[in-house]
C-alpha cells in the first residue's frame, strides 16, 4: 500500500521539524508549507492524504484557509486537523464548523499527535471503502452493495469485480475526487501491483459499459475520479473549473 502523505502547514521551521520527526515514527511521510498560498500551490499540484495546519499564518487565518480547502472539488474530501497555540472554545468551535477532521493544541505531545493522524488517515480509509457510505440516489447508476448489480438508465451493466470495485468507491465518495493513488490501494489490497496506467484503462472499460451514463464519472486532470450525479453536473462543471490562481486570488498578498 502506498505511503500516507500529511502536508504540514506552519510558519514555524522547529515545528515542522518537529512533526516530520514525529510523523516519520509512523511511516508517515510530509511536506511543508510556510504559508496559505504555498500549502495550495503544493497541494493543488499533489493531493496529500491530510492537512495539518496551524490557524496562525503568515498571509491567510488558518480558518480562512480551511473553508478555501473545503470550497476545492480537488481539495474537498481531504482530511484536515489543526494543531495550534489558539485554542479557546471559540477557536474550536469556529475550526470545525470549517470542516476540520480534529483540533489538537501547542504545545502538543508527540504521541498523541501521530496517534490522532492515524487515526484520522484510518477512519478516511474505512468511509472511502465502505460502499454504502455516501452512496447517491442516483437516476442513472445504482449499485447493490450486496449483490454487485449495477443498473445504469434502468439497463443491467457487466462489470468485472475490479470494475465493481472502482465504481463503488467514487459512488461512496460522490461528489468528492477520488485520487489515482487511493483507486490503487482500494485494488491492490492482497493483489498484484496497480498503476494509475490500469486505474485509467478500468475506468474506461466502466464508461464504455455504462453507455449513455457515462458522463456520470468525470476526469479531473492530475488528480483522478468524481462521480457526479447528473442532476448535479451543471454546478460540478462549474467548481472543475477552479484552479490554483483562482484560490490564490483569495489569498491577500
Amino acid at each position: 500500500m502506498a505511503s500516507k502523505v500529511v502536508l504540514v502547514v506552519d510558519e514555524d521551521d522547529d515545528v515542522r521539524a518537529e512533526i516530520r520527526a514525529c510523523l516519520a515514527n509512523r511511516q508517515i511521510s510530509c511536506r511543508e508549507a510556510a504559508t496559505a498560498r504555498d500549502e495550495l500551490r503544493s497541494a493543488l499540484e499533489e493531493p496529500p492524504d491530510l492537512i495539518l495546519v496551524d490557524l496562525v499564518l503568515p498571509d491567510q487565518s488558518g480558518l480562512g484557509l480551511c473553508r478555501i480547502v473545503r470550497e476545492s472539488p480537488v481539495l474537498a474530501a481531504t482530511p484536515i486537523i489543526v494543531l495550534t497555540s489558539r485554542a479557546s472554545e471559540i477557536d474550536r468551535v469556529l475550526a470545525f464548523e470549517s470542516g476540520v477532521d480534529d483540533f489538537l493544541a501547542k504545545p502538543f505531545y508527540p504521541p498523541e499527535l501521530g496517534a490522532r493522524v492515524s487515526a484520522v488517515l484510518r477512519g478516511f480509509a474505512a468511509h472511502s471503502e465502505d460502499p454504502a457510505a455516501g452512496s447517491p440516489a442516483s437516476t442513472a447508476i445504482q449499485l447493490d452493495p450486496r449483490t454487485g448489480r449495477v443498473i445504469a438508465d434502468g439497463r443491467r451493466v457487466e462489470l468485472t469485480p475490479r470494475e465493481r470495485e472502482l465504481l463503488s468507491a467514487l459512488i461512496a465518495q460522490a461528489g468528492r475526487v477520488v485520487r489515482r493513488g487511493q483507486l490503487i490501494d482500494r485494488l491492490q489490497a492482497g493483489r498484484e501491483p496497480r498503476s494509475e496506467r490500469a486505474i485509467d484503462a478500468h475506468i474506461k472499460s466502466i464508461r464504455r459499459k455504462l453507455g449513455a451514463a457515462r458522463d456520470c464519472i468525470e476526469t479531473v486532470r492530475g488528480v483522478g475520479y468524481r462521480f457526479v450525479d447528473p442532476q448535479e453536473k451543471n454546478g460540478s462543471a462549474e467548481l472543475a473549473t477552479w484552479s490554483e490562481d483562482a484560490f490564490a486570488a483569495r489569498i491577500p498578498r
